[in-house]
């Protein structure tokens, strides 16, 4: 089997090492790939969802799981613990990264070659391989593999470089584009996996979020909550904790190699808005593992309700240790698309009935979905303590030096835990702040130093609470008994907040 592209297509040594270490009966069935909870799931989708983005941080298995997929599907061999969509027919399959180069690195490569520093075989046995077709430099153009049918599938191979016209006046079943295309390539790209005959088709992007909040990212970000199918999308982030093939020691000998203001981008798959993080502190340094409050500790919340009717909605409940004087972020609360009274109720559900709330108290116009209204609904229907957080100008930036302030000292701790596979093989969620600790690591300045308003439901949240911390009492006193037992009550009231 001759080729031109400089790539090894014969049974030779690579083949004949494949064959000895897995055996020849087990390699048809693609044993070397043991994927991941969170690499099962973004297959899993595939029956669910036209467009998937995988979102992770680097070396996180995001591109090799798409690579996987694909050759399932190239050859219509598909392992006993697939769950995804069998396609029982040959198919058509595109794969693009950003420059000719890069893809025949980090995508073409996977398929036709060794990776020595990893220890996995290609993707595709050179027995799967019946002909490619050379583009020069050691690139291919196009590779026909064998199918189970006895008929061939079509794996072709592109560049964004070339721009939105190399993909037009063609149809595939599958394209994969590798790093974050620009918004009009990932259109015109799309627009090649319409199906006319039925047949579902699918469009899948793996990347790092390098460029931060683009239009192709936050077609998929905006859209839905992680891993909730919605318009037919879906997105599922992987970060170094999901990984199985990544030593702690090559997790920790990486993450000190990166600076921190793209370490949560890098590392956790998290876009970065904007030109820098506000809060830079290590994540170890500031979450503790979720335990039930203490019933002498006083609590207060914060609540951010949306302006706009099914708009989203954020709290965070604070509880406060007088003894050692640290304020822990306990509880929290994020959602969209249901009415105040349902927001109401979700609230209730989370904090005690006799704890203080300070809301925000900003208007929203004269219609019947404004603040003020929901608020006095809140108060006199759901029951709800509330009080108006202060807010002037500088109230925002007082309060974030006053986080920075607590963390210094230890005395700012977030109630959090990240997903963790067991020893068993189960996996346990994630647990405790969630929806704070997610907006935490992307909260960002703009160029100019000013915070970006964006996605800081809970964040806002917090502030409001921890602005108004001489509120928080328990259970039978009066917080006017703790604004003059609180150490913050009057040296917050010097700097406006409540």
């Amino acid at each position: 089997m001759s080729n031109s592209a400089g790539i090894s297509l014969q049974k030779n040594a690579n083949d004949a090492e494949v064959h000895q270490l897995l055996g020849e009966e087990l390699i048809g069935d693609f044993v070397f790939y043991r994927p991941n909870e969170k690499q099962k799931k973004f297959h899993e989708l595939g029956t669910k969802a036209h467009q998937r983005l995988f979102l992770g941080g680097n070396r996180s298995g995001k591109t090799y799981a798409a690579c996987m997929e694909i050759a399932f599907h190239l050859t219509g061999i598909y392992p006993p613990w697939w769950k995804g969509y069998r396609y029982d027919r040959p198919v058509t399959v595109v794969c693009a990264s950003v420059t000719e180069l890069n893809t025949r690195d980090n995508l073409q490569k996977k398929f036709f070659e060794w990776d020595y520093e990893d220890g996995t075989p290609p993707i595709l046995s050179p027995s799967m391989v019946v002909s490619t077709i050379s583009a020069g430099k050691g690139c291919l153009d196009k590779a026909y593999i064998c199918h189970v049918s006895g008929m061939e599938s079509e794996l072709r191979f592109m560049a964004y470089r070339q721009g939105p016209s190399v993909f037009q006046g063609w149809k595939a079943d599958f394209i994969h584009l590798d790093e974050m295309p620009p918004f009009d390539v990932y259109q015109e790209a799309l627009v090649r996996t319409t199906s006319f005959s039925g047949d579902p088709t699918f469009m899948v992007v793996t990347s790092w979020p390098e460029g931060g909040m683009s239009d192709t990212l936050g077609h998929f970000w905006n859209n839905a909550e992680e891993e909730e199918v919605k318009k037919d999308r879906v997105y599922v982030r992987i970060s170094w904790d999901d990984t199985t093939h990544m030593s702690e020691a090559k997790k920790k000998a990486l993450e000190d190699s990166i600076p921190p203001y793209i370490r949560n981008a890098r590392k956790f798959g998290i876009p970065i808005f904007g030109h820098g993080q506000v809060f830079t502190m290590l994540e170890e340094e500031i979450t503790v593992e979720p335990f039930e409050i203490p019933s002498y500790w006083s609590q207060v919340y914060g609540l951010d309700p949306s302006s706009t009717s099914g708009g989203t909605w954020g709290m965070v409940l604070l509880a406060y240790d007088r003894d050692s004087k640290t304020v822990y972020a306990a509880k929290d609360y994020e959602r969209s698309d249901v009415t105040p009274m349902e927001h109401g109720y979700n609230i209730k559900q989370l904090v005690p009935d006799w704890c203080i709330g300070m809301n925000d108290p900003a208007g929203a116009g004269e219609n019947m979905h404004t603040k003020e209204k929901t608020i006095d609904f809140l108060k006199n229907t759901c029951k709800l303590k509330l009080v108006n957080a202060y807010k002037a100008n500088g109230t925002k930036e007082a309060t974030i030096d006053e986080i920075f302030t607590l963390c210094r000292s230890g005395k700012f701790k977030i109630m959090y835990a990240s997903q963790k596979k067991n020893e068993d093989g189960t996996v346990t969620p994630e647990r405790g702040c969630r929806h704070l600790m997610h907006e935490w690591r992307q909260y960002a300045r703009d160029d100019k130093g000013n915070i970006i308003k964006k996605n800081d439901h809970t964040i806002d949240a917090l502030l409001y609470a921890l602005g108004g911390l001489r509120y928080a009492k328990t259970e039978g006193r009066s917080y006017m008994e703790h604004f003059y037992n609180n150490p913050y009550g009057k040296s917050r009231q010097r700097v406006g907040m409540m």
